[in-house]
């Protein structure tokens, strides 16, 4: 009896390792119901001669999975203050090549004083001002007369093909004057869900509602008629909350729509913050939430830095301690385990710095690293300018009336990322001599096999680089864009990017959005290394063709010569219903290579023959098989290893 209690027990632990890097990325996750694999293009180029220098960083790409890609990483946003763009069609133009997967409305704390349709006539004349009290007159702003509508929003998500994120506005449930303004409020979103008809998919209650520079954070008790505080808490946004999702819900379910709600939570301790309401403000959310919320929402915006350099520091670390007091948070106060969105982020920094490189490089940064840490959506705040930092420029004098909008250096960045980036994330290590080094990589796979690669140069001087396809194996050539400022220097703030050599010409801030479509690739030869010329500053896009052949560090020493047998990971990994298996014979030899099951059966053998030397592929299929934790096995001479995969259908 023993004995079988340790092995049912060793069973457990074996499964427990082996969907360990799957939790977050289960069915539960809304934005990632609907995910597809995404085949890679090839971009157009030209041959280059082969970089000859001597690298002196190695970047070696993992065969692993960190995790699938949600396609609602790359997202946007427009404000209601923004002229009409959906009616300018060089925006939609430019828009179109960008293609942002989602784009958020109505905007900033704005969602909390917008109502959509007008005056719901239930409206204080005064609001108490958060920080000192005094009472002062409170301007709704009423969507059908605004700048930009609730109809302009969806025109202009219909043109470019833009999924949605909506914000209501909760405030409205703190400050309203009628007998129960929380359903008031609650009633008034849904009609917005009804009117909606299923064109949006995501929904978030309210906008930083935890901070004293919204509106609702505090209210007049002496106005309001259903007893609440004077000031808001997050067990009371809680309770709201449940409200708005029992209204709009339903709303939905009346159009034959299926929505997702997420819930504000801190990404930080505010046990001891200046601001009261962050003390207790994730305790109170999670314990009155409950399971209501489809995934949290945060928000954040990373810099103060000096230079390139910092500010991508600044952000790429904010990113990572962000995500993990979330999660810790979440696990400590025992609240759901929700996919967790970044609705609101951007550089911190000035206006020059807005609208300069070191903007666009400290975003390629932040989206890459939101990507490896499984975040399941973002939005980055802002499309139009009007004097915050915006991705386009709608300052600079019109023609016939008309904005031209020109993009913003980080257009282009963002653009490349939108264009080299696969569904799957590995994980990828770098080495240099010295050891400190300024180079940072990022990697995904496509379903079609190509390997993207974002390797960013946030130092002072120029590197050369050599990737390592370790057990990955690769085509015949790679293909890169760099990306650098004009007239740059040390700091990092240029006010234009250079592609591949090419400036600005006749438009401000870079070479045109139409160089997205015109300028070629500098396309090199793998052979038996894949080398970067990494000039300092700098973000390269490189796609590295799908085949058969693995670029290692050792490879390279030994001319491409394999020296060992070796069992590489499948791809893609988990799978449905087939993978790619891959092995290396430095000789010829006879090959076992079998499955089996989490209880050690064999349920297929795939290969039993003698085969020659080199890198063999083979394809399983697991048709037949029920989704589970499976283990394959290759065996040659003395030579014997396991791998497990993940085959879920």
């Amino acid at each position: 009896m023993k004995l079988k209690i340790r092995y049912t027990l060793q069973i457990g632990v074996m499964w427990l390792i082996a969907m360990t890097p799957l939790f977050g990325q289960n069915n539960t996750n809304c934005f990632l119901e609907d995910f597809t694999p995404k085949l890679a293009t090839i971009p157009p180029y030209i041959d280059s001669a082969k970089i000859v220098q001597t690298p002196n960083v190695t970047v070696t790409i993992n065969m692993d999975t960190l995790g699938k890609v949600s396609k609602y990483i790359l997202g946007n946003a427009v404000a209601v203050w923004e002229p009409n763009n959906q009616n300018n069609p060089t925006l939609i133009s430019h828009l179109k090549k960008l293609a942002p997967a989602l784009i958020r409305f109505p905007g900033g704390s704005w969602s909390d004083i917008y109502f959509w349709k007008g005056d719901p006539g239930d409206l204080p004349a005064t609001l108490a001002d958060s920080y000192t009290g005094v009472k002062s007159t409170f301007y709704p702003q009423m969507g059908p007369w605004y700048s930009l509508n609730i109809d302009q929003y969806y025109s202009l998500r219909q043109q470019i093909g833009a999924q949605g994120l909506i914000t209501v506005n909760y405030a409205y449930a703190r400050y309203g004057t009628s007998a129960h303004p929380a359903n008031q409020a609650a009633h008034y979103a849904a009609d917005w869900v009804r009117y909606d008809n299923g064109r949006t998919k995501f929904w978030e209650i309210g906008n930083e509602d935890g901070g004293p520079w919204e509106a609702g954070w505090r209210i007049d008790p002496a106005t309001n008629k259903d007893g609440q505080p004077d000031t808001i808490s997050g067990a009371l946004y809680g309770k709201h909350f449940k409200i708005f999702v029992d209204s709009m819900k339903s709303a939905a379910a009346e159009v034959g729509a299926t929505i997702y709600i997420g819930a504000q939570i801190n990404n930080f301790d505010g046990t001891n913050g200046w601001n009261i309401v962050d003390r207790t403000w994730n305790a109170g959310v999670f314990s009155e939430v409950g399971d209501s919320a489809d995934f949290y929402v945060e928000h954040n915006y990373f810099g103060g830095g000096t230079n390139l350099k910092t500010e991508v520091d600044l952000g790429r670390s904010a990113i990572n301690d962000n995500i993990t007091f979330m999660r810790g948070d979440i696990a400590k106060k025992g609240a759901y385990s929700k996919p967790i969105a970044l609705t609101e982020w951007n550089d911190s920094g000035s206006e020059a710095v807005l609208t300069s490189t070191t903007n666009g490089v400290q975003a390629v940064v932040a989206f890459c690293e939101m990507m490896k840490n499984n975040y399941g959506m973002s939005c980055r705040w802002l499309v139009a300018n009007g004097g915050t930092g915006g991705m386009f420029d709608d300052d600079n004098p019109p023609v016939y009336g008309i904005p031209l909008w020109n993009p913003r250096p980080d257009y282009y960045y963002i653009s490349y990322l939108q264009r080299f980036t696969g569904d799957h994330t590995v994980s990828t290590t770098v080495t240099a001599s010295p050891v400190y080094n300024d180079i940072l990589a990022y990697a995904t796979r496509f379903a079609s096999g190509e390997i993207g690669v974002v390797v960013v140069n946030k130092g002072n001087t120029n590197k050369v680089v050599t990737l390592a396809t370790g057990n990955i194996g690769v085509g015949g050539k790679y293909y890169v864009y760099t990306l650098t400022g004009a007239n740059d220097d040390t700091y990092g703030k240029s006010q234009a990017v250079v592609v591949n050599g090419v400036g600005p010409t006749s438009v401000p801030w870079g070479p045109g959005p139409q160089s997205l479509d015109t300028i070629k690739a500098w396309a090199y030869p793998v052979g038996s290394q894949i080398k970067l010329a990494s000039p300092a500053r700098s973000v390269q896009y490189v796609m590295i063709e799908s085949g058969s052949n693995p670029v290692s560090v050792k490879n390279e020493k030994q001319h491409g010569v394999l020296d060992q047998f070796a069992l590489h990971q499948n791809y893609p990994n988990p799978f449905n219903p087939q993978t790619n298996i891959s092995y290396s014979l430095p000789r010829a030899g006879n090959v076992t290579l079998k499955v089996f099951d989490i209880l050690g059966r064999e349920v297929m053998s795939i290969k039993n023959e003698r085969e020659s030397e080199g890198i063999h592929n083979v394809t399983f299929d697991a048709t037949k098989l029920p989704s589970g934790v499976y283990f394959y096995r290759l065996q040659v001479e003395k030579f014997v290893e396991t791998k497990r995969m993940v085959l879920l259908k």
